[in-house]
């Protein structure tokens, strides 16, 4: 009886600061999104429309607890209790061979794991039957270790490299073999890759462009067909700007008109904020730079062990299709070619780590901070349908952004270059001119 009680307190003290957390109160962090980043290594809202189902929940188990020796029902939530503490005490287990260096690493060590494996005991002592109690521990634990196996033994197979086309072309620079594609004569114009996408994504927009400029569609490490020599590239925004600034040395480009949709969005963004001189106009797609946690689907690139599985897990033609199509609202667009062209790059090692990479590495505070000193003019566009970035987003670029031109676009997904070119297209002109 005295274990039941004192799971069920835990419980209950897990409700009460889960109501203290919807009432807007942060402690024992700073800030919401350091709290997040604490508690659940992610970055999630703590509204009380997310915080308090949750207490209700910590409190209907603290009921289950203190009931599970008079009632079957009870029991079997203590079950499904013991074995969703198994398997976070897997997990926590896991994580802690991962690498320290966060808040969430050292309370992951220190508090969760060990909390976890205590109450998982405690509840395992409330169950009679020893099939289900060691079906409780070994089940989760196979899981643990499976998911392990993926993360960090399976390699995806690389699917062969695509015929170069007539526009590409490569560069050499210090930590990469960089691929891009070069059209036209004039006034330089380096449009980024989109995120986790190839250069021609850019296509249609390349094409227009060209008639008035030199303009170049840019796969940047961990993108397309562009291939690290350095395998301990960093794939964060040091990164990331470095490697375009080496790129821009490579074709001695001084000062250009900088362009990206999504994750290449916030790249040539900060490259702007360090390096104001070389960057003449801003084009941004739907960009990252803003300090905001991701969909839940980009969220768990994040976590270690797990982010690692889900990136070679994506690397997969179906997964791949169903995530493209998902970016578009013109859903006839997602021709076969598309998807290949996303799929085949997204199979090679380097670009596989990028996924999880980037998406730890990405610290969109920075750019957030030094937007209302980028004196850039900015082109801002945004679909009304974005199911990644949400389209709200454009007004605050338009609010932080000194010199920001701010249009959104009906109809159109995240995909902005692929899916809604004809809208897309006049703008990044008349912008230009």
């Amino acid at each position: 009886m005295e274990s039941r009680r004192i799971v069920a307190g835990v419980h209950v003290l897990l409700a009460a600061l889960h109501i203290y957390w919807a009432t807007g109160l942060v402690w024992p962090a700073s800030d919401a999104r350091s709290l997040s980043r604490a508690v659940l290594g992610v970055q999630v809202s703590f509204a009380p429309q997310v915080v308090l189902p949750l207490a209700v929940l910590h409190l209907l188990l603290a009921f289950a607890v203190l009931r599970s020796d008079r009632s079957a029902v009870c029991r079997v939530v203590v079950a499904g209790l013991a074995t969703g503490l198994a398997f976070r005490a897997a997990l926590g287990i896991a994580w802690i061979f991962t690498g320290a260096g966060t808040a969430f690493y050292w309370l992951n060590l220190l508090l969760y794991t060990p909390a976890c494996i205590a109450l998982c005991v405690a509840d395992l002592r409330m169950l009679r039957m020893r099939w289900l109690k060691a079906a409780v521990v070994a089940g989760p634990v196979a899981v643990v270790t499976a998911v392990a196996l993926i993360a960090y033994v399976y390699q995806p197979a690389e699917r062969p490299h695509p015929s170069d086309s007539a526009d590409s072309k490569y560069v050499d620079t210090p930590v990469a073999r960089v691929h891009y594609l070069q059209r036209g004569t004039g006034a330089p114009v380096v449009l980024l890759a989109p995120g986790a996408s190839p250069a021609a994504a850019w296509d249609a927009e390349l094409t227009v462009l060209a008639r008035d400029h030199t303009v170049y569609a840019v796969d940047l490490p961990g993108q397309g067909e562009t291939r690290l020599h350095d395998e301990g590239f960093a794939f964060d925004l040091d990164g990331m700007t470095g490697a375009l600034d080496q790129f821009l040395d490579a074709l001695h480009l001084q000062s250009v008109v900088l362009g990206g949709n999504s994750w290449s969005g916030g790249w040539g963004l900060a490259y702007a904020q360090r390096h104001p001189e070389r960057v003449s106009k801003l084009l941004l797609l739907a960009p990252s730079g803003l300090d905001e946690p991701d969909v839940l689907s980009w969220e768990v690139l994040k976590q270690p062990l797990v982010g690692e599985a889900f990136a070679k897990l994506a690397a997969n033609r179906n997964m791949v299709k169903s995530a493209v199509s998902g970016l578009f609202v013109h859903k006839d667009r997602v021709t076969p070619q598309v998807v290949d062209e996303m799929w085949v790059p997204g199979t090679y090692r380097d670009n596989v780590r990028s996924m999880y990479a980037l998406e730890r590495g990405l610290d969109w505070s920075v750019t957030e901070r030094a937007l209302p000193s980028t004196r850039q003019p900015a082109l801002v566009l945004w679909g009304d349908h974005d199911t990644v970035l949400p389209v709200a987003q454009a007004a605050r670029f338009g609010k932080l952004l000194p010199n920001a031109t701010v249009h959104v676009l009906p109809g159109c997904g995240h995909a902005l270059t692929v899916d809604c070119p004809e809208q897309v297209t006049p703008l990044l002109v008349a912008f230009l001119k």
